[in-house]
Parts: C-alpha cells; sequence; structure tokens
C-alpha cells in the first residue's frame, strides 16, 4: 500500500506540474487609439482643468500631492521633500501643448550628486490600465523612466511643447507608477510635464493563447489518468473474510 500510495504522489505532482505558473503580463501602448482598443469602457481621465489659474501656477506640496478622481500625484524633490504643481501651460510658450493646465515638476536634481526628482502616481483599488501625455521643456525632447510593477520602461519624447503618448494595461491590478527623467542634469533646469492622465480596466476579454490552453488541457488529462491509476492499483477485497 506504501508502495502505491508513493506512485500515487508522484504521479499528482507530476500532473500538477504541468498546470502553468501564473504571472503578471504587462503591455506598453504609444498610440491612443490602440491604447483604448485594448480598455474596457468607462475609464477616466484627469486633465487637471481648473486645478491652476488663469496664467498661473499652484503649488501642491501637501503628502498627498495633487488629488484628483480618486488618483494622487506627488512630486518628490532630491531631498524627499513634496514638491509639484500645476500650471496653466498658455501662459508660458515653451509649456504650452495645447491642452490648457498640466501638472509639472522639476526633474534636474539639486546637485550632481542628489538623487533624481520623480513623481509618484498612486492608483485607486483594481486599476489595470493606465495612459498619460508626457513632454519636457527647457531641455525638450527628454526621455522618461516609468516603473511600475518591477518593470521599468523607457519613453523618449520629442520636440518642446509635443505630447508623447504612453500607455499600459495589466492583467492585475497596478497600485502605482514612478516618473523620473534620467537625462536631467543639475544644470538643465528640465521640467517633466504631464497631461490628460486616463485610468481604468484592461478589456479581459480576449481568450487565453492556445499554448496556455495546452497546458492547462496537459495538466487535466495527466489527473485523470492519474484516476484511472489509483483504480487499477486499489486492492481487490478479501473474500474469504465475507
Amino acid at each position: 500500500m506504501k508502495a502505491i500510495f508513493r506512485r500515487s504522489a508522484l504521479a499528482l505532482g507530476a500532473a500538477l506540474a504541468l498546470v502553468p505558473a501564473y504571472s503578471t503580463t504587462i503591455t506598453t501602448y504609444s498610440d491612443q487609439s490602440s491604447w483604448q482598443a485594448a480598455t474596457a469602457a468607462g475609464f477616466q481621465t484627469v486633465t487637471f482643468t481648473g486645478y491652476a489659474p488663469n496664467g498661473g501656477t499652484s503649488n501642491y506640496y501637501s503628502a498627498s500631492g495633487v488629488s484628483a478622481s480618486g488618483v494622487e500625484f506627488i512630486g518628490y524633490s532630491s531631498y524627499g521633500v513634496s514638491d509639484i504643481q500645476v500650471i496653466d501651460t498658455s501662459a508660458i510658450s515653451w509649456y504650452n501643448d495645447g491642452s490648457g493646465d498640466a501638472l509639472i515638476q522639476t526633474a534636474s536634481p539639486a546637485t550632481s550628486t542628489t538623487p533624481l526628482p520623480y513623481i509618484n502616481i498612486v492608483l485607486p483599488a483594481n486599476v489595470t490600465a493606465v495612459a498619460m501625455d508626457l513632454w519636457t521643456a527647457s531641455s525638450p525632447g527628454m526621455s522618461y523612466n516609468i516603473s511600475v510593477a518591477g518593470n521599468q520602461y523607457t519613453v523618449p519624447t520629442v520636440g518642446q511643447n509635443t505630447e508623447t503618448f504612453f500607455g499600459l494595461t495589466s492583467d492585475t491590478a497596478i497600485s502605482s507608477l514612478q516618473l523620473t527623467v534620467p537625462g536631467a542634469t543639475a544644470d538643465s533646469g528640465t521640467e517633466a510635464l504631464l497631461d490628460n492622465f486616463s485610468f481604468g480596466s484592461a478589456d479581459m476579454s480576449a481568450a487565453p493563447e492556445a499554448g496556455t490552453y495546452l497546458l492547462i488541457g496537459t495538466g487535466l488529462i495527466g489527473l485523470v489518468i492519474l484516476r484511472k491509476r489509483l483504480r487499477l492499483e486499489k486492492p481487490a477485497a478479501d473474500i474469504s473474510k465475507a
């Protein structure tokens, strides 16, 4: 009986090993229409409209930064101090993206030896799709690094006043994102700008890939074989004791 149990346990372990392990999958998009096609209807967009006075800026130096629609946009300086603003971009020509108010933060470190400033975006629960428009000023056309769920993505921007779209979808919830401009130096005066932040749910209606189905199916077949083997190996009843 012990031999039968050992063989059964090994067979069960082998069958379960055939079932694929789960892992997070993130897909990125550089085109807004493609991102929208992969995102469920009803997503929200933060435009920062009304968060700055006409022709001016508003400071949001509190611990929660700029709070909008349940999202927190918190800027941190090289010294870890909250430091972010909303600006009416139409007031200054080299910031103007044509869409009015936008988030802005100094991206240059305080000195050559201090850490890069960064923007921390804290999301509500169950968000699996995000998108935004990015650009830089004073040093236009700089690249962003975006960190999310342990992954880092480089997003090059284009010329001054021209937004670059970046979006992503995930099959697990995203809690936060961090944005830096790694090429900014202490003397560059680089400004990071962000607008039209969209968030919602990824469209998970697409079926798993065929390879996933094959692995799952193989695992189930293994369990069926194990069940049949256990039936065959079960010792017959001792009728002499009846």
